[in-house]
């Protein structure tokens, strides 16, 4: 089976250092820069919806976003075409590390007012395709060893504790993600 699609969030440590209005300026530098993967299109500002999507840079392969849902404040990745002749795993270590790149590049940005930091302690990654990955307790055990084997190698040392994200099966079928450092 070939999911096409993904989701991956890196949540933000102070909700209060996130300034939206700033984001759309380096998005938008990001897109001239082409400083993370994909064709990148457009930035679309959703700020004015409370705990909504934020502001969202808009690729053809994958989405990134300073997102807002849930009262968490995060760095939303979308990735929404698979790469060919790839595992789920596979695809699964490509999105995560393109996450990370962005988390990063966002923590060194210096226009920021604040600097603006992600948690290293907790992700969340959720399948939105309800045909190909139905929210279901077999559904979730069976993909759990492949997205602990995905996050493994970028918290080598950890130990990862997955948790259903939402029971209900109306929801995405999604892992909530607790990274407890190990010994180095």
């Amino acid at each position: 089976m070939n999911l096409q699609r993904l989701t991956i969030k890196f949540f933000v440590q102070d909700a209060a250092a996130l300034q939206l209005s700033q984001v759309i300026p380096v998005f938008h530098r990001w897109i001239q820069t082409q400083a993370v993967y994909g064709l990148l299109l457009d930035v679309t500002d959703y700020k004015h919806v409370p705990q909504g999507p934020g502001v969202i840079l808009i690729g053809h392969e994958v989405d990134y976003a300073l997102d807002l849902e849930g009262g968490e404040p995060g760095l939303l990745l979308r990735r929404k075409r698979p790469t060919a002749n790839q595992t789920i795993a596979e695809q699964l270590m490509e999105a995560i590390a393109w996450a990370r790149h962005a988390y990063l590049l966002l923590e060194q940005e210096p226009s920021w007012t604040r600097p603006l930091r992600f948690r290293t302690d907790r992700v969340e990654l959720s399948f939105p395709d309800r045909r190909l990955a139905p929210n279901t307790p077999e559904n979730w055990a069976k993909w759990e060893p492949v997205v602990a084997a995905a996050l493994q190698p970028f918290f080598p040392t950890a130990h990862l504790h997955l948790t259903r994200l939402h029971p209900e099966p109306q929801r995405l079928l999604g892992y909530r993600v607790t990274i407890q450092a190990g010994e180095a």
